[in-house]
């Protein structure tokens, strides 16, 4: 949930790892998010294809596919500090040998549906009476920043946004009201004017550039080159509806010295899915 206090100079955009910035071509970004950690990590998994295996039934390599985002709290239990984590987790089954091109788009589809799935959780009636942060403005934009600085290609997408003094990213704010009153369930800017009268004029929802959607995600071909993961099995019709991919909702425990971003939730010492789903029988 960000707040006013999160505000920092659009100068600092690209070395500061937390914090909020306005830009003039993407509106507001969280920093946190556009650190592109979590897409760092898919990519690994992407390029080092651990695990991959012959699949006879499908006549091709595979190798498994892990994919997370979450929210959480830190709180302190019998003076230890634990981490009390909840989210979105995907699983699937990546064809090996695809090209980088092919990969990021892989990537991309995992995670735009993941990104999509996380903030309706976070929307849901368990939290959004405490957090207004499910679809805020500025968290699919942020994601998808974070995506390209690792994956793409060219000058960092933080400069070309155009990040603002903090002077005038303070003048934005004050002029709305918190970011969280603005959904926002769309990878698409959300605009607020930046000149007088500005209290009186309402956000704009504009195209992306170009510079952050030469990528494209997979629609209904992603069958071509992943599948959903059962069990470390690859599963094509893991629903009755054929292009849906799986989004394991799930909460986890650990000690805060244990827990890292980039790690698996299935690794940590407490770990339980909410709803699990299973392969689909006609």
């Amino acid at each position: 949930m960000s707040t006013r206090n999160d505000i920092t100079d659009g100068l600092f955009a690209t070395t500061s790892k937390h914090g909020l910035i306005y830009t003039k071509k993407l509106g507001w970004i969280d920093l946190g998010h556009a650190q592109g950690n979590d897409a760092r990590a898919l990519k690994t998994k992407l390029d080092n294809e651990t695990f991959a295996e012959y699949f006879e039934e499908f006549d091709e390599w595979y190798y498994p596919v892990s994919y997370h985002q979450e929210m959480g709290k830190n709180v302190k239990i019998l003076d230890r500090k634990i981490s009390l984590r909840t989210g979105v987790s995907t699983q699937v089954m990546v064809k090996a040998c695809l090209s980088p091109q092919v990969k990021a788009r892989v990537a991309l589809t995992i995670m735009y549906s993941t990104a999509k799935r996380f903030e309706a959780w976070q929307n849901s009636i368990l939290f959004n009476w405490y957090t207004d942060s499910g679809y805020s403005a500025e968290d699919l934009i942020s994601d998808l920043v974070g995506f390209y600085r690792v994956f793409g290609k060219g000058p960092d997408p933080l400069w070309l946004a155009e990040p603002v003094s903090y002077e005038t990213a303070l003048q934005v704010w004050d002029s709305y009201a918190p970011l969280g009153h603005y959904k926002n369930t769309q990878f698409s800017p959300l605009l607020f004017p930046t000149e007088p009268p500005m209290k009186y004029g309402y956000p704009i929802k504009k195209e992306l550039p170009s510079w952050l959607s030469y990528i494209k995600p997979l629609t209904q071909e992603y069958h071509d080159f992943f599948i959903n993961n059962f069990k470390d099995q690859p599963v094509k019709n893991f629903f009755k509806e054929s292009t849906r991919i799986n989004h394991e909702l799930y909460s986890s425990f650990s000690s805060v010295s244990e827990f890292n971003y980039s790690d698996d939730p299935f690794e940590r010492p407490i770990f339980f899915l909410l709803n699990p789903h299973q392969p689909y029988s006609g």
